[in-house]
């Protein structure tokens, strides 16, 4: 029995009846119901440039129109809030925004609307200001500064925006909540907190109530959505199969296996882009050569992995482009070293001649990644014989032990691309850390973030990925994937992996 239930029992001496989880919840949603009911772990915040989570992410898709949204067949950017966004060298860019754009408080969305949301990002720390500081690289965007160079309003309509360096992904990137416009009022007040629990977007919903049992969001001429705050993943599975909720964002372990038998047809696994790397010290010597990296990677059972320690929440990689990418990116099966073959991993090991001593395996502690990384020792101790140890180590720590080459061992890296390019994931790898310097592959990346146009950049960044994983200085494990299952009366489930769930298209049969 439940704390809450049992002290409701004890309330002073009254006769109360129990009330079941299930019958609680059904209470909360009723059949009756007009909403649309989607289950999700709470936020951490609904402040556009400080979204870091996918619950953010979903809300603000669905209270605010960015200046570029996502086709979610394709992948590929398309304008929404933005009439054109046009560059003559991909370093200034011009956006020009579409007429008649209104905040839901009625004041209009301007060009000032986005140039002084995106300096409050950066000037705050918000977690969306590397994008505009470390990806995009916009001039003189750095923290705590009032203003930033790169960003010039020219009238109502108009703004430019001047890069560090040719980007041509640019456009591609503006589909982050960290480029959401703010009314002018919020901008002026800079009342962050109050804006969070109610934040004015200028989307298809409205935020009615945000707190801590969820976010309910009305639209005009639709049903309203309420989004439930019900981290657990057993709960809105379960919720869903009694038919009070109608969609859940997760699915516990073992009910993985069941769910096209619990729900036919109406479940969906959604390709991510959140990759997790082991990456390797170029410094130290033992790993110094691919055929060591490439060993250790297919003494690795990353199916195993990913069924067992990560409970069927990953895929295991293929590729250093994860399959959330859909815009240029190849199909799997790129890293030959990836697939798990522990015959042609032993050989390959001792033909490099092994290694001796203990082999430490880095991770920050408190991430998540303890159970993943001790059954990864477990298995090249097994299949290679390494003394493979798991070392946790707080991530500052990590930071300053790579940054003073003291790391021994291979570490974890978890990496994910700003916008949906090949490029957008590979590029990173090459400052993760390890002293990885190919001046091929240097500037192969180069080549395709200054291309004259996204298609253009493909077959650099293929030719960068190749040149990656027969080096691999960092060795791709696996990808976090989405689980969705629905009810029998929502339709229009549709998601992907850098807008997650568009509560937009969501539809009751009638």
């Amino acid at each position: 029995m439940k704390s809450s239930t049992r002290t409701a029992a004890l309330l002073a001496g009254a006769v109360v009846m129990l009330v079941s989880p299930v019958v609680a919840m059904r209470a909360l949603s009723d059949p009756a119901d007009p909403r649309v009911s989607v289950g999700a772990a709470p936020p951490a915040t609904l402040v556009p440039g400080d979204v870091r989570d996918a619950t953010g992410r979903m809300i603000a898709g669905a209270v605010w129109i960015g200046l570029v949204a996502y086709d979610p067949r394709t992948g590929a950017p398309v304008n929404a809030g933005a009439e054109s966004v046009t560059s003559g060298d991909r370093r200034v860019w011009t956006v020009r925004i579409r007429a008649g754009g209104r905040f839901h408080d009625g004041s209009p969305v301007t060009a000032a609307s986005y140039a002084g949301a995106w300096t409050a990002v950066v000037r705050e720390g918000w977690s969306g200001a590397r994008l505009l500081t470390d990806v995009a690289r916009v001039k003189g965007a750095k923290p705590k500064r009032e203003g930033i160079a790169g960003l010039e309003v020219v009238d109502e309509r108009t703004f430019k925006v001047t890069l560090d360096r040719p980007l041509n992904g640019f456009p591609a990137l503006l589909g982050d909540p960290a480029f959401l416009p703010m009314p002018d009022t919020v901008l002026r007040s800079r009342d962050w907190t109050s804006y969070g629990r109610k934040p004015i977007g200028n989307g298809p919903f409205r935020v009615r109530t945000h707190d801590r049992s969820g976010t309910v969001l009305d639209r005009e001429g639709a049903r309203s959505v309420v989004v439930r705050a019900m981290p657990d993943a057993a709960a809105q599975y379960s919720a869903v199969q009694s038919g009070d909720l109608d969609l859940a964002t997760a699915v516990p372990p073992d009910r993985h296996e069941s769910m096209e038998a619990d729900f036919r047809g109406r479940h969906r696994i959604v390709p991510g882009r959140d990759t997790t790397y082991l990456a390797f010290p170029q410094w130290e010597k033992r790993l110094g050569g691919p055929s060591v990296r490439q060993a250790l990677s297919m003494a690795i059972d990353r199916n195993a992995v990913s069924e067992g320690a990560l409970g069927y929440q990953t895929s295991p990689a293929g590729a250093l482009v994860p399959p959330g990418v859909i815009p240029g990116r190849r199909d799997e099966g790129q890293c030959r070293p990836c697939v798990h073959d522990p015959a042609a991993s032993t050989a390959l090991f001792e033909d490099a001649g092994g290694l001796t001593g203990p082999l430490s395996l880095w991770y920050a502690a408190g991430a998540g990644d303890d159970a993943w990384v001790k059954a990864v020792a477990d298995q090249l101790r097994k299949r290679l014989q390494v003394d493979a140890r798991p070392k946790p180590v707080p991530a500052a720590e990590l930071a300053r032990a790579l940054e003073a080459r003291e790391v021994d061992g291979p570490f974890v890296v978890h990496s994910a691309p700003a916008y949906p390019a090949p490029i957008a994931a590979i590029a990173p790898l090459a400052g993760i850390g390890t002293g990885y310097g190919d001046d091929g592959a240097l500037d192969l990346i180069e080549q395709a973030e200054r291309a004259a146009t996204p298609d253009e950049a493909v077959t650099p960044a293929r030719l960068a990925e190749t040149t990656l994983l027969r080096d691999m200085p960092a060795m791709p494990l696996w990808t976090v994937h989405d689980h969705l299952v629905w009810s029998e009366r929502l339709e229009g489930v549709t998601a992907d992996a850098f807008g997650g769930v568009r509560l937009a298209a969501l539809t009751v049969r009638e």
